[in-house]
Formats: structure tokens, sequence, C-alpha cells
């Protein structure tokens, strides 16, 4: 049963609903970046530059393995917001069972992944294979907490999603702070980790059960056909970000000496403040974009101006990176990282490419263009298979990294105009 079949009910709406829910959300997430922030740089004054790229790598390998969740949790969020448009609660319910269930089984996958592939993965990544384990459970728990958060997200539940993710990225904090104080160790900072993910969860579990607990369950009738228009373009454009930025640093780790391996994910980090400064861009541009197409209207407008400000926020931002970033990795690291500095404005650039490609392919499927598909994959795979190849310094594999997303953003372009052409032609 879909739940616009149902009898319809009046949910928030307005200008002031609509502020108040993003205000909310960009709260709680920019809150949690910004203790991811601070929790790298207390981990890497404690730990020194050869084990916090050991733990750097933990945290890539927990962001690669929870991919899934990044592309199933807007699929997510968007049935919650429809069952939640009715106020069809025992259909919200039945989502967050399946939810819980489906995922609650993919995390003891992963748990059970940490426990078997421990000795070959500690082997390749040049660290004790006692902290891969832990590994496991944190993506165990990471990838419940996004797939719940995605449903407190459409069913209205703004301040359970802040509160959340406030409080993943404080406990992250106290703990590793704790731990500081006492000798922090790899094992710990992971562990710290891990209370932060932990606390998130149950404070986004806790008030869904309190709300959802006393409703009778119905189960949800999936329409796949749909749910797989939904998320193919999405898919590829996770399947991007998630990759590009994360297997650089595990394949370093690997490849490298620690002390190199550190510099490189100091270097991968805080080049990665200029993607989140310019993230909030598909999430404008695609119900700008939207909307124009649903209209009728010319859409490049939209699109002209997001990428004019990715642009813009770019230069700016290899600039800085530049000429000023080693007061940067004085902030978040402390001077021991300063020889990170010579990789830092070309990772800058590669962050900025990856933006541009995002906000590129978020108009795609704004506007019912998704040939960027396959080209955006097969560039992605070319790009990743190159520096594993491929990569006798760090200074080359940033290089080839900007090369690669040079081309990804060129090929995702080509072949959304291509398209754009032909639907011009055919009307």
């Amino acid at each position: 049963m879909n739940a616009l079949d149902s009898k319809r009910v009046s949910a928030p709406s307005g200008p002031r609903a609509f502020v108040s829910a993003g205000a909310l959300v960009l709260i709680g997430t920019m809150a949690m970046n910004l203790c991811g922030f601070v929790f790298h740089a207390i981990a890497s004054r404690r730990l020194g530059v050869a084990d916090y790229g050991s733990l750097y790598a933990l945290i890539s390998l927990v962001t690669l393995v929870i991919m899934p969740a990044t592309v199933l949790a807007p699929v997510a969020a968007r049935y919650a917001a429809e069952f939640g448009a009715v106020q069809d609660d025992s259909h919200v319910r039945g989502l967050i069972a399946f939810v819980v269930r489906l995922f609650g089984y993919i995390g003891l996958g992963f748990i059970a992944a940490g426990l078997v592939f421990a000795v070959p993965l500690a082997r390749y990544l040049q660290i004790p294979s006692w902290e891969v384990p832990v590994v496991g459970v944190v993506a165990a728990a990471s990838i419940l907490s996004t797939m719940l958060r995605a449903i407190a997200q459409g069913a209205h539940k703004y301040e359970s999603f802040a509160v959340s993710a406030v409080a993943e990225g404080v406990l992250k904090l106290v703990a590793v702070g704790a731990l500081g104080f006492i000798g922090l160790t790899v094992f710990g900072a992971i562990g710290s980790f891990l209370v932060g993910v932990a606390g998130g969860l149950a404070l986004i579990a806790l008030p869904l059960a309190r709300h959802y607990i006393r409703v009778s369950k119905r189960e949800i009738v999936w329409d796949w056909r749909r749910i797989l228009a939904t998320t193919i373009g999405a898919g590829a454009i996770a399947f991007t970000t998630g990759t590009i930025g994360t297997v650089d640093v595990l394949v370093v780790k690997h490849a490298f000496g620690a002390h190199d391996a550190g510099l490189y994910s100091a270097a991968a980090l805080g080049g990665k403040i200029l993607l989140y400064f310019v993230g909030f861009i598909p999430a404008v541009l695609i119900p700008q974009a939207t909307a124009r197409h649903a209209r009728g209207e010319r859409t490049r407008y939209a699109l002209g101006l997001g990428l004019a400000f990715i642009a813009v926020v770019g230069v700016f931002g290899v600039l800085a990176y530049r000429f000023g970033g080693l007061l940067l990795l004085h902030a978040l690291y402390g001077r021991d990282f300063d020889a990170a500095l010579g990789l830092l404005p070309g990772y800058g650039a590669v962050m900025a490419l990856l933006a541009g490609t995002n906000a590129l392919a978020s108009y795609g499927i704004a506007t019912h263009r998704l040939s960027f598909v396959w080209p955006l994959v097969l560039a992605t795979v070319g790009t990743i298979l190159t520096f594993v190849l491929y990569h006798p310094t760090l200074q080359i594999v940033v290089d080839e990294l900007i090369a690669g997303n040079a081309v990804i953003f060129a090929v995702v372009s080509l072949a959304l105009a291509v398209q754009g052409l032909r639907r011009a032609h055919s009307v």
C-alpha cells in the first residue's frame, strides 16, 4: 500500500515550518561535522603522524563500507515522508521494523566480516589485526543510525534528528578527550569514534521507539521498479563521492610508510573542508531544477549558479590552501604535519572538482537525465585503477586524482549536454 492512497491529512508546511526544519537539520549536521574536525585535531596531536595515519585509514574504511546507506537513506526518507504526510503511523512503524531488521542483519555481517578478514586487512593496511573488528562494529552502528535518521527526517522528527547528530559529535569529543589525558592509542581513538556513533544511534532509536511502539505495524508493499528508478542516479553519485577520498587513503596506507600515510591523511581531511563548504549546493539545486523542469521552464540557470558558486569557492579555496595552508594545518594538527602542505592545494582542487561533478549529477537526477550514470561510474573506476596500479609518490597520487576528477567532470558534463540536445531536437 502506498501512503498517498490513504486519506490525506495536512502535514506541517509553510515557510515557517520549512525554515524551522531546515535549521534543525543544518544545526545538527554542522555540529556533528564541526565536532568531527575537533575530534581529528585532538586525535592527531595525541597520536602523532604515524598512528594518526592508521586511525584515518580505519575511519576511511568505515566510510567506504557504509556506502549503501548513502544510496538507500533517501529512499527511506521519501517513504517516511509519504506516510507522514497522511499521518499513517502504522506504515511508518512497518518501515522502521523493516529497516532495523534488514540493516541489523547487514550490521551483523559487517561485524562477522571484521572478524574473518581481520588478518588480511591488517596486513594490507599495516596495522594490528585487533583494530579491524572494531571497524565492523562502528560500521554496523553507523549504517543503522544513518537509516533511522533518514526515517526521522521523512517523518518530520527533526528535533530527534538534530539531538542524535549533535550527541554523536559531542560524545566522540568527550571520549577522545578523556582518553587523551590518560594516553590515547589508535584503538582508544577508534573506540571513542564508536562511543559517539553508538550514542547517536541510541538517541535516534529511543524517540522513534517511544513514538511508534504502541502503533500497530503494517507491512509495506515495495515498488521495486520505482525504488530502482529513484536510486540509480543517487547510487552512481554515492559510488563516486564514497570512493574518491577514501580508497586513495587506504592505498596510501598500504603502499607508503606510516609517516607518509599520516601526512597524506592530514592533507585529505584538510582538503575535504572545501567539499563540506559547498556540500549544500545539490540540496538547493535539486528542488529548484525539479520545479522548473516540472513547469517546462529552462533549468540551466539554476545549474549555472550552482557551478559558478562552486568554481569561485574552489579557486579561492585552493589559493587559500596554497598561501595559508600552514595556518589550517597548525589549527587542525599542530606543527608535526607541516610536510603535508605541498599536498593540500592539490587535494583541495580534487574536492572542488568532485563537488562540481556532484552538482552536475544531482541536476541530471532532478531533470530526469540519467545518461551520466555509466560515464560517471566508468570514469570513477578508471581513476581508482590509475592510482591503485601506479603510485610512486604521494604527489603523483594527488595529481592522478586531479586528472581523474577533471575527466569525470568532463564526461558527466558531455553526457548531460548530449542528452539535453537530443531532447531539444525531439520536441
